[in-house]
């Protein structure tokens, strides 16, 4: 299991949500709801360092583009 919100760990739950709504949502579509999920909570999480909110968000991106190539 990778380390909570590094670019593995967001890649793994990408590939996760993706797999569990392919019945529902085209990739992309999964992709863009997962992303939307996971940075709307990140701007609400009342976390006291910013610098540790820009880290996942930007480990949360280079996830999307990985998954997104692939």
């Amino acid at each position: 299991m990778a380390e909570q919100f590094s670019v593995a760990f967001f890649e793994e739950n990408f590939q996760q949500y993706i797999e569990r709504n392919k019945d529902v949502f085209s990739k992309a579509h999964a992709m863009n709801a997962y992303y939307r999920s996971i940075v709307g909570t990140l701007i609400n999480d009342h976390l006291n360092k910013n610098g540790e909110i820009v880290r996942r968000i930007r480990n949360l991106e280079e996830a999307y583009n990985n998954v997104k190539h692939t």
